[in-house]
């Protein structure tokens, strides 16, 4: 069988275009496939957008956290040499200053200060200061005139903190 001009034609014409709707259709196809990756790769980059914020909190909370166990771990010698740093000035309150043997051991207070200073350790000013029950412990109370209610008027023993945490709260006479 002989195919006429017409039939030929109409071959050709089908065959061009179930080509051009193939390629309309991979076209398509592959605009989808990158449209999902797109996709894909964006949600990708904001998971590691929150996995890098979530790592970099993690590693500040456990250098607070590794802060905070080392300031316990010295709260417990610290207060277990404020009692050593009272005596010094409990005795330089009564001693000779110009004597050099009491020089020197002015000068071993101000180092043991100097230590205490550089391990955080802050004395809590009281004198004159407002009564604060967080920072203070009263153990006095005295009428005086022209002082108002509340102010620290003497301290018996100094008060200490590391940071913002009391480790020992300053004993106190306060004006009623």
């Amino acid at each position: 069988m002989r195919k006429n001009k017409k039939e030929v034609k109409d071959e050709i014409k089908e065959d061009a275009i179930e080509e051009v709707e193939e390629k309309d259709l991979e076209q398509n196809s592959s605009d989808e496939v990158e449209k999902k990756l797109n996709s894909e790769i964006e949600e990708l980059k904001n998971q590691l957008l929150r996995l890098q914020a979530d790592f970099v909190n993690y590693k500040n909370r456990t250098e607070r956290e590794k802060s905070n166990s080392i300031i316990l771990a010295n709260e417990d010698l610290i207060l277990k040499l404020l009692p050593i740093l009272d005596n010094f000035n409990r005795a330089f309150a009564h001693a000779d200053l110009n004597d050099k043997i009491i020089k020197g051991f002015v000068m071993i207070k101000e180092q043991f200060e100097s230590v205490l200073k550089s391990e955080m350790v802050e004395e809590i000013e009281s004198d004159g200061a407002v009564f604060d029950p967080n920072l203070h412990n009263a153990v006095m109370t005295e009428s005086k005139e022209g002082v108002k209610s509340g102010i620290v008027l003497e301290t018996f023993e100094k008060g200490y903190k590391i940071k913002d945490k009391v480790i020992r709260p300053s004993m106190v006479k306060v004006s009623e």
